[in-house]
């Protein structure tokens, strides 16, 4: 991310205590002429650990207990722990398009057993993912912030920072904010063992 976008205020825009939905729009980084794209940030706490998180952001067999609309799901985990790409293909409901991803992310254990860091970005490998006639191949970055703050209590900060599409923001304002919500609760029931 860009320095001058950390001075760029989240914005509160959905919450159901006690998960809290913010979002903000910066420049996109490294694209020339420079593109405005939100970044949205989830913020919760769930009763658990975050090493139970993680291994939930990593397991292909359970995406579609917390992620709607994913209708494809692979992980792709090399033999270093640290990195693993992942591809999505989300059967979305109109005004939008189906859309797929793949994404390489990237683990770093901050302090140990109390901090994990995932950042995730966008990458091209035809052989892995090649794209889709019809399916909008979407351009992200983002992170997963773990923080294990008491024995049996994490706090989770989600930030996905999205290319923007040609839908009008009056249409996927309201989906993405709920689709973020739901999917962030339905992994927190999940992470708890409900």
């Amino acid at each position: 991310m860009h320095a001058q976008s950390e001075n760029v205020k989240f914005y509160l825009v959905k919450e159901d205590s006690p998960v809290y939905v913010y979002e903000r729009w910066i420049t996109f980084p490294g694209k020339v002429p420079e593109v405005k794209a939100r970044e949205v940030k989830g913020e919760f706490l769930i009763n658990g650990s975050i090493y139970e998180v993680l291994s939930i952001i990593k397991d292909e067999s359970k995406i579609k207990n917390w992620q709607k609309h994913v209708s494809d799901f692979k992980v792709i985990l090399p033999s270093d722990t640290t990195t693993w790409m992942e591809y999505s293909y989300h059967d979305l409901p109109w005004p939008v398009t189906d859309q797929d991803h793949f994404l390489r992310y990237t683990l770093q254990e901050k302090i140990p057993d109390q901090e994990l860091f995932i950042s995730f970005e966008s990458v091209i490998n035809p052989r892995l993912a090649p794209e889709k006639n019809g399916v909008t191949r979407l351009e992200l970055s983002g992170s997963w912030r773990l923080e294990q703050i008491s024995p049996h209590r994490a706090k989770i900060t989600y930030r996905i920072l999205s290319m923007p599409g040609t839908i009008p923001r009056m249409f996927t304002d309201p989906i993405i904010r709920s689709n973020l919500l739901s999917t962030i609760k339905a992994l927190k029931k999940l992470a708890e063992g409900n």
